[in-house]
């Protein structure tokens, strides 16, 4: 599988130049998330919109979140699932939280076959989930970048994609203002957020660090879930699942960007 990771190393070995001539970012547009597991279609939208992925890895986790966990389909009802987490403190970042050496991945699998037993795409899906949960990766970030970036290999996203913790090591920055030094550091013109996080950003700002507050609006529109009442925004998982991959590479490049 051919990674989608660009280093510093790599850009400072030729990418530098791509960047100030646009060959790399285009547009300039940078997009920066936290590493979710296994997130749902519009965290894919996001992706396929930008020019450049951060994963923002080298924040404070938080336990509950979507980083360690999402949400499958049970006889039309959501359920969790996800990575089970060595003990650790509750001020590490989120690339210092292991992965359980207990792991059981067979019962993970075991439950996703039982309620997905009728799914037209069931075996195929399984198998790849498979393969991707036996991936050695010590932390969960590790592991969600894993993930993120063989879910862009299904789905045909070819955006580049970064870690924060290389490109912006060290930052006393918060919120908006590390942000914007992220940006910086990566040499984009454009920043793309998800609308529903927009208000905690101020274009203004942006605009006076020589930068652009751009939003998408995820389209998420409804699937065939074995006659069940619909149950949007699950795991990519649930879509792998029900549908084809042409057509859910064909869904994760919609949504629509608009000024923040």
């Amino acid at each position: 599988m051919q990674s989608l990771l660009i280093t510093p190393r790599q850009r400072h070995a030729g990418l530098e130049q791509s960047t100030k001539d646009d060959a790399l970012l285009d547009q300039g547009r940078i997009a920066l998330m936290q590493p979710y597991f296994l997130p749902y279609l519009g965290y894919f939208q996001l992706i396929a919109a930008s020019d450049c992925f951060v994963l923002y890895d080298n924040v404070q986790f938080i336990k509950n979140g979507w980083i360690e966990r999402n949400r499958y389909l049970l006889e039309g009802e959501p359920k969790w699932f996800g990575l089970p987490l060595a003990k650790g403190s509750h001020s590490q970042l989120i690339n210092q939280r292991q992965v359980s050496p207990h792991f059981d991945i067979e019962t993970v699998i075991s439950r996703l076959a039982f309620a997905y037993r009728k799914a037209p795409h069931a075996e195929r899906t399984l198998t790849w989930l498979e393969a991707l949960l036996k991936l050695p990766a010590g932390n969960v970030a590790e592991f969600n970048e894993l993930a993120l970036r063989s879910c862009c290999s299904l789905l045909r996203i070819h955006t580049p994609i970064v870690r924060a913790s290389e490109w912006a090591p060290v930052s006393h920055a918060k919120g908006q203002a590390r942000v914007i030094e992220t940006i910086r550091a990566i040499g984009g013109t454009r920043y793309l957020n998800p609308v529903a996080g927009g208000a905690m950003y101020d274009s203004v700002e942006f605009a006076d660090a020589g930068y652009a507050l751009e939003l998408l609006e995820p389209e998420l529109g409804a699937y065939e879930q074995l006659g069940k009442p619909f149950v949007p925004a699950l795991s990519i998982l649930d879509l792998l699942m029900f549908n084809d991959l042409e057509t859910v590479s064909t869904w994760a490049r919609r949504g629509k960007v608009i000024d923040g």
